[in-house]
């Protein structure tokens, strides 16, 4: 009975293989992700129908990553467009450039390569950069197994030699998404993590350090174990041997920047107090609530994580108090144009991710929790 049920589950997923390579091949269903930006911010992602049943919840994850472009609009509003009824469809032009929602995206799709893998259907693309759309049948696996194990509370970091996917939505590098790395985490970790990528990548934006700097040997607090043992540059990191803005490096780094600073407005990501009507120290811009738990996202439900962040997508720059994620985002733009100095961007990013509790520990948030 067990070798009957492992060869029926064998031939189902040799099936959903299929089902995606077909898919791939074809326009029915296929894996159509755009996740390189358009002037909308607009990407494309139909799942396979079987894949769908199979992976539920992976499914739902990788449907909102890529077909709601919240991060693509908040960073568009930032650069001009301010047609909120419309997700910058009638902007007059007024778009973020391509290099800083391609770096934008990155946070959520940084590409990766295998050095070896377990998995079958994904042995073929060892030592092949692996991001969506290139070898998404691949990528989908990964992802899901990424969640699988994270449930069950393993931990993924340099030292686990697991690959950017797993660490970036289920490791130590979730503050790229102004989160926890797991639960327990204070807060005064997950911001430290926060300030260091920040200075990277302001750094990097107004190549105050130079694009060929290998992070574990730079200067930059934290960075070493982040990439210990790689080896690989900066420009390495973001491009993964893909030309198309490398011109446009620095707009790349700022994206991921960007894309962090949003997230920190998010209800499922962080929960933030009301805003005093105060003013960030040595600054004329006002300071948002202060931040009172960072979360995590291991052990958060899944579908109410997907709602809050849709809801973000629609209230961000709408219905919330200032200052929003827009108005931070517009203050890095005259910090980046202006090449101020990191010290002056670090002490306005701290009043942005002033702490209520340096001590509190992260978690997937009352709100968050499975019923």
């Amino acid at each position: 009975m067990n070798i009957s049920r492992i060869l029926f589950k064998s031939l189902i997923t040799s099936i959903l293989v299929g089902a995606i390579v077909f898919g791939i091949a074809c326009s029915g269903y296929a894996f159509g992700v755009r996740p390189t930006g358009t002037k909308s911010g607009d990407v494309q992602l139909d799942i396979p129908f079987l894949l769908k049943g199979w992976y539920p919840s992976a499914s739902r994850i990788t449907m909102t990553l890529f077909t709601t472009p919240a991060h693509e609009r908040v960073t568009n509003i930032i650069y001009g467009c301010d047609d909120e009824n419309t997700d910058c469809r009638n902007c007059d032009g007024k778009y973020a450039p391509m290099p800083v929602i391609f770096g934008n995206q990155w946070n959520d799709n940084p590409g990766f390569e295998l050095a070896s893998t377990n998995t079958a259907f994904c042995k073929k693309y060892i030592g092949k950069t692996i991001r969506a759309p290139y070898h998404t049948g691949c990528w989908y696996i990964l992802f899901r197994d990424g969640e699988k194990r994270a449930a069950k509370g393993e931990y993924f970091d340099a030292k686990s030699g697991n690959v950017l996917l797993y660490r970036v939505h289920f490791g130590d590098m979730q503050f790229l998404h102004s989160m926890g790395s797991r639960d327990g985490e204070p807060a005064s970790v997950t911001k430290a993590n926060i300030i260091m990528w920040a200075e990277f990548t302001y750094k990097l934006a107004t190549e105050q350090m130079p694009r060929d700097v290998i992070p574990e040997q730079s200067d930059i607090r934290g960075l070493k174990e982040i990439f210990a043992g790689q080896g690989r540059t900066a420009q390495q990191i973001f491009l993964r041997n893909d030309g198309t803005y490398h011109r446009d490096f620095p707009n790349v780094a700022f994206g991921s920047l960007l894309h962090m600073i949003q997230d920190s407005f998010t209800l499922s990501h962080t929960e933030r107090g009301e805003p005093s009507g105060g003013k960030c120290p040595g600054t004329d811009r006002y300071s948002p609530g202060k931040i009172r738990t960072f979360h995590s996202y291991a052990h958060q439900d899944k579908d109410k994580h997907k709602e809050a962040d849709l809801q973000h997508a629609v209230d961000i720059n709408v219905t919330s108090v200032p200052p929003t994620a827009v108005d931070v985002g517009r203050a890095l733009r005259t910090y980046v144009d202006s090449r101020a100095p990191w010290e002056n961007v670090k002490q306005y990013l701290d009043c942005v991710f002033d702490l209520e509790d340096p001590t509190a520990g992260a978690g997937p948030g009352k709100d968050f929790q499975p019923d």
